[in-house]
């Protein structure tokens, strides 16, 4: 059996469809037929392929469809552009990480999150189980790999000051984005930033234990995936965007409690998947450090999908510093998110204390 393990590096080990009705019998939401006259269809976007630290969309297609909502839901390139299809309108919903939401509203396009859906983008520094590495500050003087167009990349500087560093005090070295993992496997490098959520499959499956120090550990709290549209179609059609929310909402408790199932279900909407010899396993330690994430303050005391607005401000103030252009606006915080259609969804304390075991071996940081 594989094992991941968490910054302190201790080792973490690896870890039928059932019918529509016993998929609905153990959630608290009961959809409404929203809309009963006419079916309705909606594109969303992911923010990148079909994995682990999404498929809680796949869950929640069983939700939507009995509001009365069919979705299609596409493949992603990336954060960056799925916010850009959405804002032009290509999708009336997606599911971008919120920084590149935040750093595309910088740039003036209109995009609105309804809910946060992933509360890490696991943006860090990883190190291998044997290395001298043990804290951040011993970052200093060694080879650092990063993919300079890499989402994580431009929150270096501040990673680095905030552990008491400079980008001075590091070797730091430009990688492709396909070798980046290798390098690190290989020894080309001590150290590479990424996003740890999506690397560690790949870094695990060479038999690699990485040790991980993520940014939100150390002053830069970055929610990840969030749903997502535009603030002129949420103004029209603001049932809808209730019932996509809550729809949702549904599928990522479902996902939490109902994790084998999930992965059944992701097989079933994407078959070629489960031809890869890896894929559950893969999928396992991605959904397992996604639900590891979600069983945080917000979503316990809130509700499943609530953004906190303090993080909210201080993921605008970071974004604007880090990575702004000349010519950018600050926008409002406020105006980027809206907690109207989340919180009405919890998990009791037992759901969450049963997410909470299920997870805690792919707990990071």
């Amino acid at each position: 059996m594989r094992k991941s393990v968490s910054k302190a590096g201790k080792a973490l080990s690896r870890r039928s469809f059932v019918a529509a009705g016993a998929l609905a019998a153990g959630a608290g939401f009961i959809p409404k037929k929203v809309f009963a006259q006419k079916k309705v269809t909606v594109k969303y976007t992911l923010g990148w392929l079909p994995e682990g630290a999404n498929i809680w969309s796949y869950a929640a297609k069983q939700f939507w469809t009995k509001a009365g909502i069919d979705v299609v839901i596409e493949k992603g390139t990336g954060s960056a552009a799925a916010t850009q299809a959405i804002a032009q309108g290509k999708y009336e919903f997606g599911i971008p990480a919120a920084p590149n939401s935040i750093q595309q509203a910088v740039k003036g396009l209109p995009l609105l999150s309804l809910g946060c859906f992933n509360y890490d983008t696991t943006m860090g520094v990883a190190v291998k189980p044997d290395s001298p590495i043990k804290a951040p500050a011993d970052l200093k003087g060694k080879k650092v790999g990063s993919t300079l167009t890499s989402g994580e990349y431009p929150f270096l500087p501040t990673f680095l000051k905030n552990v008491g560093l400079t980008m001075a005090d590091i070797q730091s070295i430009s990688l492709d984005n396909k070798v980046r993992e290798v390098a690190l496997i290989d020894n080309q490098c001590d150290a590479i930033t990424c996003f740890i959520a999506s690397a560690l499959p790949k870094i695990i499956a060479a038999g690699v234990n990485p040790r991980v120090f993520l940014y939100s550990k150390y002053g830069l709290p970055f929610y990840a995936h969030s749903l997502t549209t535009t603030p002129e179609y949420f103004g029209k059609e603001k049932a809808l965007c209730e019932a996509m929310t809550m729809g949702l909402a549904e599928g990522v408790k479902f996902a939490l409690l109902n994790p084998s199932d999930t992965i059944e279900i992701l097989f079933k909407e994407v078959p070629e998947l489960k031809l890869a010899s890896t894929a559950k396993e893969q999928l396992e330690v991605g959904m397992g450090v996604w639900a590891a994430n979600y069983v945080s303050r917000e979503a316990m005391e809130k509700g499943v999908g609530y953004a906190d607005p303090a993080v909210y401000a201080k993921m605008t103030d970071l974004i604007f510093e880090n990575a702004g252009a000349a010519g950018d606006k600050k926008p409002n915080p406020a105006s980027l998110y809206t907690n109207e259609f989340v919180g009405k969804l919890k998990l009791s304390d037992a759901e969450w204390a049963k997410a909470k075991a299920a997870s805690a071996k792919y707990a990071l940081g």
